[in-house]
């Protein structure tokens, strides 16, 4: 977030607008600008504690926003937004250090206008080559994951440049001590992650919420931030510029990338969905850290001359006493998320229920996270050597993170990746109470007995935890007793749609008998007279016996595959796409999927007006891996690539589904979409912005593809996917299904 920028020296003493003319001149302001600044009703912008108050206000509404963005995205789309955050938040504080060397060349010194504008030269050079090495590896990112859109990477790393430059003013403003420019433009930037980000994810989801920074970030760039006379001194003078910044700045980065790289390393191992609801909760987590890293710049100025003015075991006790009240604070607020996190998460945040475990976890890893953040703006004004002492601290704290992460992962999904991280987070506290004996900030005494509270805090917690685990909040019910039946199917006999009648249509709406895109290796058979060669319909892919459907996958002998299009399986797919579709509702379907490698069978809803995605997964089962139930919602909303989707599902271990019937159902609303296994919920998100349209059910038995792969030896044929029946429950408040014909007299 653009306050990191902000937050690396400390705010200036009371002093009149003209105390220091260094930085008046080196950037051109817009004449509202200059009409604002002499206008006396607002004067009041040039008191120092106006930007105090005011910072942590806009900070306050920012984490507002990042609090009100889940009600807003589906957890998938959550998982991406938070990731971008992140990669702007690197682009917006990557200005190498210059913000710090501002205040170490421009104050009281006499030629500190001419530092002043080398300095804002040397932000636009850094700007742009940032941006020139951020939009390859963006691209790579994105490509390589999957969970981002390359458009949506683009606009957070343009934004987060743009930010950065407009950032400079505001150091130079600071280490020339103009208060009231210092206030004006650091408050205008902190409003960017208010209200139009906000307004942003409203009209634009993902997409909307980055352009809507771009755009903010961009004009304060073109408007504050340019050079007003062309440089007098040649170009080179930038690379020494640089050269003496980047010291400054190894801390302050190694530090903002540590507070996100959580995310980056959960979206290696997880899902779309499980990186949203991680991502969730360290957002939820953390806000009170946000806030409490903007109180920490207001107030560690004043601490620090308080220290350096008292003898070293004083200064060593004052900070400690510090420290100590910052653990206590988060350790009760760690309480606090574990008792009001689980009933609380899903009834605020439909959709996020599973995310409770998870943030009760990463509130624990505020306990320590929460003394650096209050103490780190302090131990990097301290630091002698800010490379060496940086790559000491965070080299071995971050392969700490991703080991603990990893090891997490494999024992319990996203709530091990939380407890991984807690851990890792005290490992970093206790490398940097080291650094500050070192650095005579702390007495060895105060060392100890700061690191035993913070390890016997996470050990009560985690204790706490295993006796009395926060379990993922229950989801709200839905009551569908009552809801009207508007669609059943038992399977008497299988009707077919020819003419104007019947139900099922045996093909994709558009002729299609395979799915090429996911290199499926099966011929969908058209059993209808003149759908087929007599010879590949006697393969017989349907089959009805005692209310009982079967759908079956069969080798297509070499004789027949001319006639199947080269194909070597042959199976069945059944559409409603003419005969029915609803919006809203409650659909189930009691089957026994069968077992062997390369069998993929499945149910699903499409849209009527054929459009892709979205689209509704109510169940899908990989054959050689029956103990494992996939659900998902495909959206078209901030897709991670043309042509693909943006995914929010879940893989949940079951008992073998091929050993008996399982009832399979989805309820369907216009806020939320619950997935059920023999009626209880096992998953559920928010409905995304464009499924809310009439959809049609498919159901089907896929051989092979990218997914499940080929068949092997093992895998017996034919196999059978067995249907008993399927019913539809409509919505009362919405208005009746769509059905075009009632022939089949299993439409109601």
């Amino acid at each position: 977030m653009m306050k990191a920028a902000l937050s690396t020296a400390p705010l200036p003493d009371a002093a009149p607008p003209s105390a220091s003319p260094a930085a008046a001149e080196v950037v051109r302001t817009p004449r509202a600008y200059r009409f604002l600044r002499r206008h006396p009703a607002f004067a009041w912008l040039g008191r120092p504690a106006v930007y105090a108050m005011g910072a942590i206000v806009l900070t306050g509404l920012g984490a507002g926003t990042t609090i009100i963005a889940p009600r807003l995205l589906d957890p998938a789309s959550f998982g991406a937004f938070t990731l971008l955050t992140s990669l702007f938040g690197y682009a917006g504080g990557a200005d190498l250090g210059l913000s710090q060397l501002a205040d170490r060349r421009i104050a009281g010194r006499a030629d500190g206008a001419a530092q002043a504008a080398a300095i804002m030269r040397a932000r636009w050079v850094v700007g742009g080559l940032v941006l020139a090495l951020l939009l390859p590896l963006t691209m790579l990112i994105s490509a390589s994951s999957g969970a981002l859109s390359p458009f949506d990477s683009l606009l957070a790393a343009t934004g987060g440049v743009a930010g950065m430059i407009a950032n400079g003013p505001v150091t130079l403003f600071r280490a020339a001590t103009r208060i009231w420019d210092f206030t004006f433009t650091a408050l205008l930037l902190h409003a960017g992650m208010t209200f139009p980000r906000l307004m942003g994810i409203l009209l634009g989801g993902v997409t909307g919420c980055f352009a809507a920074l771009a755009v903010w970030y961009g004009a304060c760039m073109l408007l504050l931030a340019r050079p007003a006379a062309r440089p007098a001194e040649a170009p080179e003078r930038t690379l020494p510029i640089v050269r003496a910044a980047l010291p400054l700045f190894a801390f302050q980065a190694a530090w903002l990338v540590y507070l996100t790289a959580n995310r980056w390393i959960s979206s290696l191992v997880s899902t779309p969905y499980e990186l949203g609801l991680f991502s969730f909760g360290a957002s939820l987590a953390t806000v009170g850290m946000s806030l409490l890293g903007t109180f920490s710049q207001v107030r560690y100025p004043a601490l620090m001359t308080r220290m350096r003015a008292s003898a070293p075991d004083q200064a060593s006790a004052l900070l400690e006493r510090e420290m100590m009240f910052v653990a206590l604070a988060m350790i009760a607020l760690a309480v606090l998320a574990r008792l009001l996190a689980p009933p609380l998460v899903p009834l605020a945040f439909p959709g996020y229920g599973g995310a409770a475990p998870a943030t009760v976890t990463l509130a624990v890893s505020c306990v320590p996270l929460g003394v650096l953040a209050w103490t780190m703006p302090m131990v990097i004004m301290e630091a002698r050597t800010p490379v060496r002492e940086a790559a000491v601290v965070f080299l071995p704290a971050f392969s700490v993170m991703g080991l603990a992460m990893l090891a997490g992962h494999r024992a319990g999904g996203i709530d091990g990746q939380a407890w991984g991280y807690a851990l890792a987070a005290l490992f970093l506290l206790l490398a940097v109470l080291v650094l500050m004996r070192r650095l005579r900030m702390l007495t060895r005494a105060a060392v100890f007995r700061v690191a035993a509270v913070q390890a016997t805090a996470i050990l009560t917690l985690a204790a706490l935890a295993i006796l009395a685990p926060a379990a993922a909040g229950p989801a709200r019910p839905i009551a569908t007793e009552r809801w009207p039946v508007v669609f059943e199917e038992t399977f008497d006999t299988l009707s077919l749609r020819q003419d104007d009648s019947g139900i099922w249509e045996p093909h994709y709406p558009w002729g299609g008998r395979s799915n090429e895109g996911n290199r499926e290796m099966q011929y969908y058979i058209d059993p209808r007279p003149g759908g087929d060669a007599p010879a590949v319909q006697a393969l017989a892919p349907y089959t009805v016996s005692g209310g009982i459907l079967a759908i079956r996958a069969i080798q297509v002998p070499e004789a027949l595959r001319a006639q199947t299009r080269g194909y070597a399986y042959a199976a069945g797919l059944l559409t409603t796409v003419r005969s029915f579709a609803f919006r809203y509702g409650k659909v189930e379907i009691r089957a026994r999927v069968p077992k062997g490698r390369g069998l993929w069978p499945a149910f699903w809803l499409l849209p009527a007006d054929r459009t892709w995605p979205p689209e509704i997964d109510v169940f899908e089962v990989i054959g050689h891996d029956t103990a494992t139930l996939h659900v998902t919602a495909h959206s078209g909303i901030s897709p991670p690539a043309p042509g693909r989707s943006r995914q929010s599902g879940a893989a949940i271990a079951v008992p073998d589904l091929s050993q008996d019937f399982h009832v399979y159902g989805v309820i369907w609303t216009p806020e939320r979409i619950v997935w059920t296994l023999d009626g209880a919920s096992v998953f559920e998100t928010r409905t995304p912005r464009d499924l809310h349209k009439p959809m049609f059910l498919v159901l089907n038995l896929a051989v092979g593809g990218r997914w499940p792969g080929a068949p092997d030896g093992t895998t017996a044929f034919p196999a059978s996917l067995l249907v008993d029946w399927i019913r539809v429950r409509a919505m009362p408040e919405d208005s009746a299904p769509t059905v075009s014909d009632q022939a089949g007299a299993r439409l109601k």
